[in-house]
């Protein structure tokens, strides 16, 4: 039942995702070529704005889900209410929260941006921005069921399906109007509906919900959530600060046309990032009933399949947008969209670093291990933004990039999987750190091997990106088979069949 859910969740989240991050890069070139860099940039910055707001969610979600395990195990109708509702009220403030420092903050919009571009109506663009991510919190929290259940596919097929009306509606509107005003007003009644929708959905789902009382939490309940969700927020600072700040920092200190340029390699990294993290997050139940049914060696067994599984993908797709990046942006939107190959270089070594995270990370939110390194993520939050700060001044967007890596070496890439071998698996975790190491030396070799490869060949752009594709799908994945196709976790990932099986193994 868990591999099937898995599998389930994992095709139609895969398939759902990428035909969305297709709809999602029609509508943006289309913007690209309909208006200026400035509203590219302006754009870009907005929405990194709205992500670090969004910490006023404080990571409650993650923590309701997680607290959903058990009581969806037992069946237990009262305390999934309970939840809900503990959820509604939580999810109300927040939206009220983010809309009145959103509006406090809307005076000071002009000093966040070197030479600020004159561009008509900014502020209303910055209030239908601020609007749709409070938008995102009405209606939801119902839907919080369908992740803890094994269900993420429906939340993101049903996503979908407003998210490609939304976009084809605002394609129309740039090429007829070529208005931003317009373009982000479409947006608003699209995000109300699909909450709606899903709300309704999980109404038929669990009929439970639609009882108008919802039990009350009990007073240790409530303090156990209040306690792991404080650790959850420090968690989520430090992530929003990894990964949101960057745009506001090069805004600030270099100007807002290198917002755009980064807001382009950006996408392309979200795109992976997002497909994967629906895919994690619905890995995710399955990883936490699998821990609460299964032995400690059973878990840890799956780990190191996984683990190596996450290895080989982020590999793969590092050395992709390593080699690719580049060439496709040019043939897309032109040379002057590019960053040059070292600073594609850190960003992409950012991105292998935060690909391998993600399995130790799951296993650690899913045993509940949150509170154990609550103070890591402001650690490493300050050391990203100290010294981003200083060494943009110096090394221009390179140095705001190299401040993301010096940030998650010095503290999560180690101190995550000490939490969960100590806490959690209650093992040594030397094995994992040597894995670590041989995969990211095989890493290094492979990503040079690659880019030396996509070099032999000089032509037209797009038959030299053609090329450079061939290349890229075939030989890493090729080394990677001839180098691991004797190990135990390539011989258990390969039997199983895109991981069939894999989360119910004795």
């Amino acid at each position: 039942m868990r591999t099937k859910a898995f599998l389930k969740n994992g095709i139609i989240i895969l398939a759902v995702q990428i035909f969305t991050y297709f709809m999602d890069f029609l509508c943006r070139t289309v913007f690209i070529y309909t208006l200026s860099m400035d509203y590219v940039g302006v754009k870009g910055l907005f929405s990194n704005i709205l992500s670090i707001l969004s910490l006023t969610e404080l990571g409650i979600s993650t923590v309701l889900i997680y607290s959903m395990y058990k009581p969806l195990a037992d069946n237990d109708e009262n305390k999934l209410l309970a939840l809900i509702g503990y959820y509604k009220k939580a999810y109300h403030i927040i939206a009220c929260m983010i809309g009145g420092i959103g509006l406090v903050i809307t005076p000071f919009l002009p000093y966040l941006i070197k030479d600020c571009p004159d561009i008509d109506g900014l502020y209303v663009i910055y209030l239908l921005y601020l609007t749709n991510s409070v938008f995102s919190y009405l209606f939801i929290y119902k839907a919080s069921l369908f992740q803890a259940d094994q269900k993420l596919y429906v939340c993101t097929l049903g996503n979908c399906i407003f998210l490609s009306i939304r976009n084809i509606i605002q394609i129309i509107a740039l090429f007829s109007a070529d208005n931003f005003i317009l373009y982000l007003i479409i947006q608003l009644p699209f995000t109300l509906l699909s909450n709606l929708f899903l709300s309704r959905k999980a109404e038929k789902e669990y009929p439970f919900l639609k009882r108008k009382k919802y039990p009350a939490l009990s007073k240790e309940e409530k303090e156990t959530l209040m306690k792991n969700t404080f650790a959850m927020f420090n968690h989520r600072v430090g992530a929003t600060i990894l990964n949101s700040t960057d745009n506001m920092i090069i805004s600030r200190f270099i100007g807002i046309t290198v917002v755009a340029i980064n807001d382009n390699y950006v996408l392309f990294l979200n795109m992976i990032n997002q497909v994967m993290g629906q895919i994690f997050s619905a890995l995710t139940a399955s990883v936490g009933n699998l821990n609460v049914e299964e032995s400690t060696q059973t878990s840890y067994k799956v780990f190191k399949i996984l683990h190596f599984a996450s290895f080989w993908f982020f590999s793969f797709c590092t050395i992709c947008l390593f080699v690719l990046l580049n060439p496709f942006i040019e043939l897309i939107y032109g040379r002057n969209y590019l960053f040059s190959l070292p600073v594609v270089g850190i960003i992409c070594l950012n991105f292998y670093i935060m690909g391998i995270r993600k399995i130790p990370i799951i296993y650690k939110e899913s045993m509940g291990l949150l509170w154990q390194d609550r103070y890591k993520p402001l650690i490493e939050s300050c050391i990203n933004l100290i010294i981003s700060i200083i060494l943009v001044q110096h090394f221009g967007t390179a140095g705001v990039f190299v401040g993301t890596f010096i940030s998650m070496v010095s503290t999560s890439l180690w101190v995550e999987p000490l939490v969960l071998f100590k806490y959690g698996l209650k093992m040594s975790w030397k094995e994992f750190w040597l894995a670590n190491l041989k995969y990211f030396l095989i890493f290094l070799m492979m990503i040079t091997l690659t880019y030396v490869a996509g070099t032999l060949y000089h032509g037209q752009l797009l038959y030299e990106f053609l090329y450079k594709l061939i290349i890229c799908i075939l030989l890493p994945n090729i080394l990677l088979l001839l180098l691991f196709h004797r190990s135990e976790e390539c011989r258990e990932l390969l039997s199983s069949i895109n991981i069939k099986s894999l989360l119910h193994k004795k």
